[in-house]
């Protein structure tokens, strides 16, 4: 059974989806690597769980913006870019082979929504203690619109709020078990 990651990887690859020439060599990647992992010369293997693990979290978050209160559902791009985010890991010592992430698309794309859903998995639910999220903008208030997205989705989610404490007034999250 092939993952939603590497089945949009795969659709990208056909031509099937049409898309930007990075974004298209980064699927490339991710299907070349698929074929080397776990190789003398790769010391990388892809752990289909881990990435599924990344998309469930962030499907069951709720979008508090607008009307009403909704799911999130994810772009497959989107679904694609967390997925290889998390989803491969270093065969010495089983930890994310991708530690940075930079994203350049236009405005409205969903950025800071996705920032939100990684701040609050790295900080609770990722293995990792004291995980943390920096995001860079050209103004303060723009970088901010992270931390408040992931704010958001932690406190539309009564189960989720009981992860973590918020002092707004610091501009803190802190997750209560790691």
């Amino acid at each position: 059974m092939t993952g939603r990651v590497t089945a949009y990887a795969q659709q990208v690859y056909t031509g099937a989806i049409v898309c930007g020439k990075l974004h298209r060599l980064a699927c490339e990647r991710h299907l070349h690597d698929l074929e080397r992992q776990s190789t003398a010369e790769f010391p990388y293997y892809w752990d289909e769980h881990a990435a599924r693990d990344i998309l469930d979290f962030a499907e069951s978050l709720t979008l508090s913006e607008g009307t009403q209160p909704r799911p999130l559902h994810l772009m497959d791009c989107q679904a694609f870019d967390l997925g290889c985010t998390f989803g491969w890991k270093k065969t010495a010592n089983g930890c994310r082979r991708f530690r940075r992430r930079y994203k350049s698309i236009a405005r409205q794309q969903g950025k800071t929504m996705e920032n939100g859903v990684i701040a609050a998995y790295i900080m609770a639910f990722s293995g990792y203690r004291n995980g943390k999220l920096f995001t860079v903008a050209t103004k303060k208030r723009q970088s901010r619109l992270a931390w408040e997205e992931a704010k958001n989705f932690i406190e539309a989610d009564e189960e989720l709020l009981e992860y973590f404490r918020i002092q707004d007034y610091k501009s803190l999250i802190t997750a209560n078990h790691t």
